[in-house]
């Protein structure tokens, strides 16, 4: 609140008003900013909060369609179409930096990962050791760490990746070969990566029908 100590004295002399004595207003007091509390979460309500993002990360793009650009190996990609536009019941496919097709399983994509390895641990009644070892870790900057058990030519060994999230999705995995990152794009393909998919799978028929 506004202090002011104002003494006024008053003079009358030959019909002239004088005005003495008035002191200057002493400032407004600033405001100190009350500190935004540090939201402290549990190791529980992080795994909780990225299976979460992972789960929807995963119905999207079998719902819409996912792109996964190996953005540091062109024109290295996963194409993975939705449900509904599976060629020949495949539809997922990833395709090196030299243009060669390897058909894969609709839940090897990046954006699956997570909840294909879960499920499989459960399906296989096993516990959080071995093949189907991992664990989740935030950032202070919002990105996960997502670890498990991984396969190298020289052994199995755990191995990070780190997650990127956006509105509520996996948007960029950065693996510890980082010629490896990937961004993962939302949506239908484009017609040039659904054909290069059924060309993908045609081959992959012929080769079994053999």
């Amino acid at each position: 609140m506004r202090t002011s100590n104002t003494f006024k004295v008053l003079a009358i002399s030959a019909s002239i008003f004088v005005l003495a004595g008035c002191a200057a207003s002493t400032p407004e007091p600033t405001a100190t900013p009350t500190p935004t509390p540090t939201v402290t979460q549990t190791q529980a309500e992080i795994e909780t909060e990225f299976y979460k993002i992972a789960e929807d990360s995963c119905a999207k793009g079998q719902e819409e369609g996912l792109v996964e650009r190996f953005i540091n190996n062109t024109p290295s990609r996963i194409i993975a179409l939705s449900k509904d536009d599976a060629y020949m019941d495949y539809s997922a496919i990833y395709i090196d930096d030299k243009g060669a097709a390897q058909v894969l399983y609709e839940l090897e994509t990046t954006a699956c990962n997570p909840g294909y390895l879960i499920s499989m641990m459960e399906e296989a009644n096993q516990g959080n050791t071995g093949d189907y070892e991992h664990y989740v870790k935030k950032n202070a900057d919002g990105t996960f760490v997502w670890t498990q058990s991984s396969y190298f030519e020289e052994g199995p060994r755990l191995a990070d990746t780190i997650f990127e999230v956006k509105e509520g999705l996996l948007v960029k995995a950065t693996p510890e070969d980082v010629k490896n990152t990937r961004q993962l794009e939302y949506g239908p393909v484009s017609a040039e990566d659904m054909q290069a998919l059924k060309d993908a799978v045609d081959k992959e028929l012929e080769r079994l029908s053999e």
